[in-house]
């Protein structure tokens, strides 16, 4: 087998970074451009279908929150076990996380489909259209969460190995997929062929953009199923997809999940209640701020990719006990984002409304979403440090810290947007949001270095 290509204890540290990190970040990029296609698309529609799929996408990423608890758990287990050479235990982390994922994605699913009219009328929107079209995208929408669930279940296990190629590979035909059907599935053209005019595409609307996400779903899961009894680079030589559920290792999965998903749904729940906000400005106002934080998300994509990278570093290198590659890691991930997140600050302050002149046309969304993005751009070199931080606490089993310290500032960000929105109208938004991923950033990277002065006392 071809473990010790995967092996993350051993050889040039910068190597081995941008081997796992790169193609998680790829797929960031992919997500990403997934996402602008999406909007772009929605935005030829109207502005009221852009408004509903921002609106509905916040119980899709609130998904997210239950998705961590299996794929962290899986990631964990999975990079500390390898590094410790101990696959047997590995294996019982990746069974187990499969369990977790299909419970909690079909109850999820379940939800979501059974009580989407409440869940869509918390925003108490006034456009009828925007809420007719955000509870259809939202009940398509969710068939294809259980699907999702379970492929991030593989893609933590081939990350947690060192293998993060396969998953980019596999996400990016799951991508290409979607963002090439969707236009067929959204929208219908008429084609002429001599004396005969044809229509061509399904014509469904935002029901479409979901069917889009639904499909992409099932081929991503299809070919994630094969790669790990297949693939020659697959992390165990032999798996079962399902074995009897052990209640110590589900309990420790939920134990390093839990905290990373009380701090995403917290974060996703405290956005709803910003979008509320938001929302007593206008219909346009929301499609802003949906563009703006999507092209922010070429920034915070990219940084949780690479935390995520940091994250199987840290597992392997901490199981294996090496305490110094752990610290010089460190060391070059936090440069390495910074650098980044002084070229996004740029990219977003200098390109503000350009950027989002791409997908709206309104003159005056286009200036909200401006002051957005140039409000928010301040905060990308540290949010993109922070990463580095987190990554680092979670691969080391410490998962409860870099929780606590999201959890009370997305608070906070609710406090200040509160107070400022006031003062500044709209924009009082921008800055509550910039002032708590300040305060979040510093707490984190200050609390990771006095944790790392005591690192090889800090043993399991």
């Amino acid at each position: 087998m071809t473990a010790r290509k995967y092996d993350l204890t051993q050889g040039p540290i910068l190597k081995k970074l941008v081997l796992i990190s790169v193609p998680i970040m790829a797929t960031s990029f992919m997500q990403m451009a997934y996402n602008l296609t999406d909007m772009f698309w929605m935005g030829r529609l109207s502005s009221a279908s852009v408004a509903a799929v921002g609106t509905a996408a916040m119980y899709l990423w609130l998904s997210m929150a239950f998705v961590m608890i299996g794929r962290m758990g899986a990631e964990i287990g999975v990079s500390q076990y390898m590094g410790k050479n101990d696959e047997e235990g590995a294996k019982r982390f990746a069974s187990n996380a499969v369990w977790v994922a299909v419970c909690l994605g079909l109850v999820y699913t379940a939800i979501m489909i059974a009580v989407r009219k409440p869940l869509i009328a918390f925003f108490n929107i006034e456009d009828i259209q925007v809420v007719a079209e955000a509870e259809q995208y939202l009940a398509v929408s969710a068939l294809a969460l259980p699907l999702i669930f379970i492929h991030n279940i593989f893609t933590g296990v081939f990350n947690g190995f060192g293998n993060t190629k396969l998953p980019f590979y596999i996400n990016s035909v799951g991508l290409i997929i979607n963002i090439l059907i969707s236009p067929v599935l959204i929208f219908s053209f008429p084609l002429k062929i001599g004396g005969f005019t044809f229509t061509f595409g399904a014509g469904l609307g935002i029901t479409g953009a979901a069917l889009g996400t639904v499909i992409a779903s099932m081929v991503n899961l299809t070919l994630k199923i094969w790669a790990m009894k297949r693939y020659r680079n697959r992390p165990f030589e032999t798996y079962r997809y399902f074995t009897r559920p052990c209640v110590h290792t589900v309990k420790q999965i939920f134990i390093w999940g839990t905290p990373v998903a009380v701090e995403s749904m917290l974060f996703t729940f405290l956005f709803m209640v910003m979008a509320r906000f938001i929302a007593e400005f206008g219909t346009g106002a929301i499609a802003a701020h949906r563009v703006g934080y999507q092209v922010e998300a070429l920034a915070y994509l990219v940084g949780g990719g690479f935390a995520s990278a940091i994250t199987a570093y840290m597992g392997q290198n901490f199981g294996a006990s090496q305490w110094e590659r752990i610290k010089t890691g460190y060391r070059m991930g936090v440069t390495a984002m910074g650098i980044y997140g002084a070229a996004m600050a740029a990219f977003l302050f200098l390109l503000a409304e350009p950027l989002v002149a791409i997908f709206l046309s309104c003159p005056e969304e286009i200036r909200m979403g401006g002051e957005y993005l140039r409000v928010i751009s301040m905060t990308q070199i540290l949010g993109c440090m922070e990463g580095v931080a987190a990554g680092a606490f979670r691969g080391q089993g410490q998962t409860v810290k870099p929780s606590i310290v999201s959890v009370t500032c997305n608070v906070l960000r609710v406090i200040f947007t509160y107070a400022a929105v006031r003062v500044w109208g709209l924009n009082g938004i921008w800055y509550g949001i910039a002032v708590s991923v300040t305060i979040r950033s510093l707490w984190l990277m200050g609390w990771y270095h006095i944790y790392k002065r005591n690192l090889k006392r800090l043993r399991k």
